[in-house]
């Protein structure tokens, strides 16, 4: 989401824009500078009171002859709290300026990135008498955050995805390794029970046979005790 702002225009700015009307022209506005300062502006101010960075307009839209919606990155490593804005021209004219004197806008972080989005109102100036010069990229960040967001749930979901077909795919593998090993069970088992049947039956033999030899010699004694 943008801030609305209503900054206080410069003399320095209004004579800037005077000079660009009359000439046909359109003042443009190219940068964004930001500052430490808390303080009420005053339209003699022809620079911030505590400046820290400077930022290219990244993108803009007019949303009415009056107000502009402008954003910028303000990126590097240093760490501070956003106390005080302004907006230059072209020319480098500090053209609007704002702060309070015990509130902030924003903090940066140190190495990081803050997304400046501002509802810029120039009721105090000719309508259409302010452009925007946005650096080539010309997006509007301000749907930067939500983006990242997105694509950040959009790859988590992917990974999930991608992990649940791992794992799927591991499952697999060792549900047809258990089935293999399962079929070679069953094959000597097989093979067991016909070797155990086989050696079952060899075992019946040799018994029948043990009897009938036994009978054999016991007829043979009888009749030798007893005569034919």
């Amino acid at each position: 989401m943008s801030t609305a702002l209503q900054p206080v225009i410069t003399k320095a700015g209004l004579a800037a824009i005077f000079n660009a009307t009359n000439s046909g022209f359109s003042a443009e506005i190219t940068h964004i500078v930001v500052g430490t300062g808390n303080y009420t502006p005053s339209n003699e101010q022809k620079t911030l009171r505590n400046q820290v960075a400077k930022y290219p307009i990244a993108g803009g839209e007019k949303l009415t002859s009056t107000l502009l919606h402008l954003t910028a990155v303000a990126d590097g490593p240093l760490a501070f709290w956003v106390r005080e804005i302004g907006y230059l021209l072209s020319d480098g004219t500090l053209l609007a300026v704002w702060s309070h004197p015990t509130e902030a806008l924003n903090y940066k972080p140190a190495g990081d990135q803050l997304l400046l989005a501002y509802d810029l109102s120039l009721s105090a100036l000719p309508a259409n008498s302010v452009t925007i010069n946005t650096t080539a990229a010309g997006l509007n960040l301000s749907l930067a955050e939500p983006m990242a967001a997105l694509a950040a749930s959009l790859m988590g979901e992917q990974l999930r995805n991608f992990q649940q077909q791992e794992q799927i795919t591991e499952l697999t593998r060792l549900q047809r390794i258990t089935s293999e090993q399962l079929g070679r069970l069953q094959v000597r088992m097989t093979e067991a029970e016909r070797v155990h049947a086989v050696d079952h039956e060899g075992l019946l033999s040799m018994g029948i046979s043990a009897a009938d030899s036994i009978l054999s010699t016991q007829n043979q004694l009888t009749q030798h005790i007893y005569g034919a």
